[in-house]
């Protein structure tokens, strides 16, 4: 065991909260459905590193609701900026540019309809490297803690 998952970090660099149907990234020149997909290696280090994070996160909100809760925090988070957002698909996609290194990360909400409200997952990809070093876990952790924020308000 390395030190980094010793500490909870994983050598991994695209981590989503659903590892059976990931929410497709757009491709790097903002078409649709573009990006690499999540192979079975990216999905078993997900499953065992933060398993925390499968199966996204509930809201007690309708569909429709819960997505422009969705696309509002995630205009208004720094440093990102929406590539895409559909509605009536519960689709958005969006860049996250980290501050100090400039890098540009890859990111994906779905919103789909469930019992008693809407489930939303996240995935958060880095462009560079093969490990994050926890990055993109942190933001989509961060992101869930600001929804659940909103919705209580």
């Amino acid at each position: 065991m390395s030190l980094l998952t010793r500490i909870g970090l994983y050598p991994i660099n695209d981590v989503s909260t659903d590892v059976e149907d990931p929410p497709l990234l757009d491709g790097r020149d903002g078409t649709p459905g573009g990006g690499p997909e999540m192979t079975t290696q990216r999905r078993k280090k997900v499953q065992r590193g933060y398993p925390d994070l499968l199966g996204g996160l509930v809201l007690r909100l309708e569909p429709k609701e819960a997505f422009a809760l969705a696309e509002a925090r995630a205009r208004a988070q720094s440093g990102w900026s929406v590539l895409r957002a559909q509605p009536a698909q519960g689709l958005l996609t969006a860049v996250a540019t980290t501050r100090l290194l400039r890098f540009r990360d890859d990111i994906a909400l779905r919103v789909r309809p469930i019992a008693g409200g809407s489930r939303l997952d996240m995935r958060s990809r880095s462009r560079m490297g093969r490990d994050d070093l926890g990055a993109n876990a942190a933001r989509i952790r961060g992101f869930f803690r600001d929804l659940q924020a909103a919705q209580a308000r």
